[in-house]
């Protein structure tokens, strides 16, 4: 906000002077006239860089943009305008940078332009929010189309959510078994063959050979190499490129492949529910929702489809030829484009697509334990088998 100090004349023809906070010195005018002041100067305009300084500059999120469309759906059905409710969310927000882009918005709104325009010229705002709002704007209804944004953007949030916390164990086991084998051959295993002697290293059982040979090649460049692996990853590849590349082969690992397309059209279905629900047509949609899919792989077999349905094809029929998409999805579809209610059908493929991908977390979560267990078990009973064939060995060794 910024602060302006003014001179003012009361009902009764007293001078006042104070200071105001507002947008805007016009909006500071505003304020002014309400409390039934008339303005004689309005001067001194300063940025109110305290209270900047106390929020926070950061990337926004989608939590944050959900709570700026939650907040905005309560106020509008409360019955204030749009621009008095963009007043009260960006003063509310605790997101310097999105605090600054709704300022944008309240004063493009302020100046004659759509609530979509201004939504849209801010830039940070993703094509299938600005097309609800266009759309909710077209129809009268605003606080519907924030209800939508904020419905979507609620699947979103709850949706990374739970696979993180369903990959969160499996994460930890993973950790904790590397940090038990760096420490064994970072400290344990050295100081155990340390009373050898360093001569008698030909004399040891081939297993101890393997074993001291490993943690003598891990002291040596174990952590200097993960150090140079992470700079050079991290430095030099293409982050987000080489995670999309990998992300895309996964598809050629069967079990994988099944929990990626449930997922990746979980995403699309809900997308598509609503936006169709929120008056989009479906050409549009289709594109926005197509848009949403982060398998390079999956997105690029689905978008042909928008070309051949704006040809005047059948929509189930265009669907079939894509390779990627199960049985159900054509078949659902067709039943959509006879009955004309194909928002619903979408909202049934999301929530089969969705208790696919949680059962198939679930079954890889339920393996993945099992395995890491197996695996340090092996790793662990190598090592206590070579260290008892060391001492059992020691009348060979010269101390």
């Amino acid at each position: 906000m910024s602060s302006f100090r003014y001179l003012c004349v009361d009902s009764n023809g007293k001078e006042i002077t104070g200071s105001v906070s507002a947008a805007d010195q016009k909006e500071a005018q505003h304020v002014l006239k309400d409390r039934g002041l008339s303005v004689v100067r309005l001067d001194g305009v300063s940025r109110d860089v305290g209270a900047d300084r106390r929020l926070k500059r950061k990337k926004i999120d989608d939590m944050e943009l959900y709570n700026m469309s939650k907040e905005l759906t309560v106020l509008l059905r409360a019955g204030l305008r749009i621009d008095n409710c963009l007043e009260i969310v960006s003063g509310s927000t605790t997101n310097l940078t999105l605090r600054e882009h709704l300022r944008g918005v309240l004063g493009d709104v302020k100046a004659g332009k759509s609530v979509a325009e201004a939504f849209e010229r801010v830039g940070i705002f993703t094509a299938l929010i600005v097309n609800v709002i266009r759309v909710g704007q077209g129809i009268g209804d605003l606080k519907l189309a924030f209800e939508h944004i904020s419905s979507h953007l609620q699947f979103q949030i709850q949706f990374r959510a739970e696979i993180k916390n369903a990959l969160t164990y499996p994460i930890f086991l993973i950790l904790a078994s590397l940090v038990t084998l760096g420490v064994i051959f970072k400290f344990i295993i050295p100081r155990f063959f340390s009373i050898f002697g360093e001569n008698q290293e030909k004399l040891l059982p081939l297993t101890a050979k393997i074993l001291y040979g490993a943690s003598k090649l891990f002291n040596a460049y174990g952590l200097v190499a993960i150090v140079v692996a992470v700079v050079v990853f991290f430095k030099f590849v293409n982050t987000k490129r080489f995670l999309q590349a990998g992300y895309s082969y996964a598809l050629s690992i069967p079990l994988v492949r099944t929990m990626i397309t449930d997922l990746e059209l979980s995403r699309f279905s809900y997308a598509m529910h609503t936006m169709l629900s929120s008056g989009i047509e479906f050409i549009k949609a289709l594109r926005y929702s197509i848009d949403l899919i982060e398998n390079v792989r999956i997105r690029n077999s689905i978008e042909p489809t928008v070309k051949l349905i704006k040809e005047g094809r059948e929509i189930g029929e265009v669907f079939s030829q894509v390779d990627m998409l199960p049985d159900i999805v054509v078949n659902m579809v067709r039943v959509g484009e006879k009955s004309g209610n194909m928002k619903e059908i979408f909202l049934e493929l999301f929530s089969v697509f969705d208790d696919r991908f949680k059962r198939g977390i679930k079954r890889i979560v339920v393996l993945i334990e099992p395995i890491i267990i197996t695996v340090m078990g092996v790793i662990v009973g190598f090592i206590v088998i070579s260290l008892i064939l060391t001492v059992m060995s020691v009348g060979n060794i010269k101390l």
